[in-house]
Parts: C-alpha cells; sequence; structure tokens
C-alpha cells in the first residue's frame, strides 16, 4: 500500500517520497520497505533502515525520509498493520469448553475462551472478553467491554489468616470484586476479594500481568499498573495513579491520584498526590537519585580513607 494511501486511510499528513509499504516493524529491524514509529529524537538514530517513518508533530523536519505526521506514533503504526491484513489475537462467542454457572449473569455479547469458569452470582457486562484459562469466582461484577487475560484468577479468597490454639487459621472472605468499564486485566493476575465489601478495580484502568490486588485493595479510575506488582490489602490507589513493575506495598498503604511510582519500588508510606517516588522505601525520585549517586561513589571514598590512614599510621 502506498505511503500517501495510508495517509488518507488515516487522515495524517503525508511528506517526502510516496513508498510502497509493505509491512510494520521495530525500529530496530525496519527495513526499506517498512514503517515504523519514533517518539523522540534519540529514536531517529535506531532506524536507519526503515522505509518510512510515523513522526510526532514536534520533529516535522527533524528529518528528510518519508514520514507521516501524527500526535499518536504508537496507535496508528497498529492501525496500519490491520490496513496492511496483519492479524490480531482474536476470540469470538462462548467457547464448548467453558463452565458458566447457570447463576450467573452474561451480557448477550460476552466473548468466552477455552475452559473459562464463570462462578456463581458472577455479572460480566458487555463487550467484555475473557481469555483462556481465566477463573470468575462467586459474585464478581465486571463491566463493560473489559479484558482479562488467559489464567487470570478474580474473585478468590484473599490471604487472610489469624494464629490461634498453635495454628494458622484461614479467616473467610465474604466480600467480592467490582471491576469498572473498559478494564483491562493481564495474564496470571489475581484481584482478590474483599473480607467484607468490596475490592474495587476503577474504570479505564490498565493491569499488565502477573499482577497481584490483595483483598479490600480499591484501585482508582485510569490507573497503569506494570507487570509483577503487589499490593497488599486495603490498598488505595488514586485515579491516573502509574505504576511501575514489581512494586510492592505495604497493607494499608495509600498512592496519591496522578502520583507515579518508579519500577521495583517499595512502597512503605503513603504517597501524595503527583509525588513521584522510587526506591525500596518510595522516597521523592530526586532525593532516591541523589543517594544512589553517593552510594556509587562510596568503594573510591572508602579506599582514598584507607590509602590516608595507611600513610600516618605511626
Amino acid at each position: 500500500m502506498k505511503l500517501s494511501d495510508l495517509a488518507e486511510q488515516l487522515g495524517r499528513e503525508h511528506r517526502g517520497d510516496d513508498l510502497e509499504i509493505e509491512g510494520i516493524a521495530s525500529a530496530a529491524s525496519a527495513g526499506p520497505r517498512d514503517l515504523t514509529f519514533v517518539v523522540d529524537q534519540a529514536w531517529l538514530e535506531r532506524v536507519a533502515e526503515a522505509g518510512a517513518l510515523l513522526l510526532p508533530y514536534n520533529l516535522a523536519d527533524a528529518t528528510d525520509r518519508p514520514r507521516l505526521l501524527t500526535a499518536t506514533p504508537a496507535l496508528d503504526l497498529a492501525q496500519v498493520g490491520k490496513l496492511l491484513g496483519y492479524r490480531e489475537m482474536v476470540v469470538s462467542g462462548v467457547h464448548p469448553t467453558a463452565v458458566v454457572d447457570e447463576t450467573a449473569r452474561l451480557a448477550d455479547d460476552v466473548v468466552l475462551g477455552p475452559r473459562v469458569v464463570i462462578g456463581p452470582e458472577v455479572e460480566i457486562g458487555a463487550g467484555t472478553v475473557i481469555h483462556a484459562g481465566a477463573v470468575i469466582h462467586d459474585r464478581t461484577v465486571i463491566g463493560e467491554r473489559c479484558v482479562v487475560g488467559s489464567n487470570a484468577v478474580i474473585g478468590f479468597d484473599g490471604f487472610g489468616y489469624e494464629f490461634a490454639d498453635g495454628h494458622h487459621r484461614h479467616v473467610p472472605h465474604f466480600g467480592r470484586v467490582w471491576i469498572g468499564d473498559d478494564v483491562e486485566i493481564g495474564a496470571v493476575t489475581c484481584i482478590d476479594r474483599a473480607r467484607f465489601n468490596e475490592t474495587r478495580v476503577g474504570s479505564g484502568t490498565k493491569i499488565d500481568n502477573l499482577v497481584h490486588l490483595a483483598h479490600n485493595c480499591v484501585v482508582g479510575e485510569n490507573v497503569f499498573i506494570a507487570a509483577q506488582a503487589g499490593f497488599a490489602g486495603s490498598g488505595e490507589i488514586g485515579d491516573f495513579a502509574m505504576i511501575g513493575g514489581q512494586v510492592a506495598m505495604i497493607p494499608g498503604g495509600k498512592i496519591g491520584p496522578g502520583a507515579k511510582v518508579v519500577a521495583t519500588s517499595g512502597v512503605i508510606a503513603d504517597v501524595a498526590p503527583g509525588a513521584m517516588v522510587s526506591g525500596w522505601w518510595g522516597r521523592d525520585h530526586r532525593e532516591s537519585l541523589r543517594e544512589l549517586a553517593m552510594l556509587r561513589k562510596l568503594p573510591a571514598f572508602i579506599r582514598k580513607v584507607k590509602a590516608f590512614m595507611r600513610k600516618h599510621e605511626d
């Protein structure tokens, strides 16, 4: 397909030669007949072989190569993939191996993949897709247009125990999980039912693979949570917060609206709205970077101290 044709289909401005585009590719692997996307100036150095580029408007004059200008380069590249016939992961209908309790209520166009299990009194809204092997336990409510990844488990009992008579005794969880609209939940992610009331995930939130939300967590709207993050019971995450991979948070911790938590951080105190924290203790990001820089200089400093002490020994 000609680059000019793609520009017309996408409603984007075309500059440069009108190449025949045969495929899409990453910046590093794109060839002379491929289209790829660039998000900043540094990326331009990675696309030496690419035939054409999807560029943000601020880079419109950074190169004279064939290009389309857009505010959403990555999204447009995905759309080009569809136009060129690339196949998405597609499921439809209710697979014959799916198990649905007779008391569950599913909208007419809900999609269930192979070996999905839907428990008693579950409610699932229109346009929601549940991929292979996922398990949705009792009384869970899932809104419209949600996506639940393969082997995710939603609504299993939380990790609650009391020590009595020399044993750890499990405490039953009587609540449920409530999930809003347009939520995406990654593969092998676990969201536990509440001990009482609800574990909640607000509309528009996107949760990566291998994430754990413990009982009674409350996640706001349009939150972004990357892989392997874990949140202990009764944690709260405000609207539009962004959580990096492998973040961990203590029971009852709070991350304010719009806050950013850098990957591998350990949140042991509340994070203020709009703040950016990092490091194992979840400290202010700039302060954490200064401390890290000082730690890197510590071995050299110790060597100097030891040399000074040897020089001045009696």
